[in-house]
């Protein structure tokens, strides 16, 4: 399977949308639930303008055959003291993932942040997420600290580990 991985574009906005609620749909790791996707659904067209326009911001898709089956997004700090680290999420719907999807994503999100001398990648995944905390390891991120009872899955306190990768180049 050879997805199209590219910049997302204002036209994307409400495929986009509709990923992120067949995300939290099918599968239990997103933050936000159905609902919650669902009533921002409204403005996801002012918020992908937003995204596109803001150079501290990426957010790339993948398509199959013209629809979006997954996405990456990286947040850089917006001060002197924090331009040098980037916040990620990363989605593929189910049916897509284990065929290289992610990874060409991920690969993707950390070309743009190294170009952009982010030398420090963050993200947060919940604890009984054994198969992303895996693929995160094998992009070079490892586990920095356990918040503890900081999401909610079905009215469960659940652990998020805090995970980053460090680059070596000098920013």
């Amino acid at each position: 399977m050879k997805p199209d991985i590219r910049d997302i574009e204002q036209e994307d906005w409400k495929a986009f949308s509709d990923l992120l609620i067949r995300l939290s749909r099918e599968t239990p790791y997103t933050l936000l639930t159905e609902s919650e996707n669902r009533a921002l659904s409204n403005t996801q067209e002012e918020r992908t303008r937003q995204l596109i326009s803001d150079p501290n911001q990426l957010v790339v898709v993948a398509s199959h055959h013209g629809s979006l089956v997954g996405f990456v997004a990286v947040s850089r700090g917006l001060f002197t003291r924090n331009r040098h680290a980037g916040s990620l999420m990363i989605g593929v719907l189910p049916d897509y993932q284990g065929k290289g999807i992610a990874a060409a994503l991920m690969q993707r999100a950390l070309s743009w942040a190294e170009s952009g001398q982010i030398t420090r990648i963050e993200l947060g995944v919940m604890e009984n997420n054994d198969r992303a905390i895996r693929f995160y390891e094998r992009f070079g991120f490892e586990k920095e600290g356990i918040k503890r009872n900081s999401l909610m899955m079905d009215g469960v306190p659940v652990n998020e580990i805090s995970m980053s990768r460090i680059s070596q180049q000098n920013g």
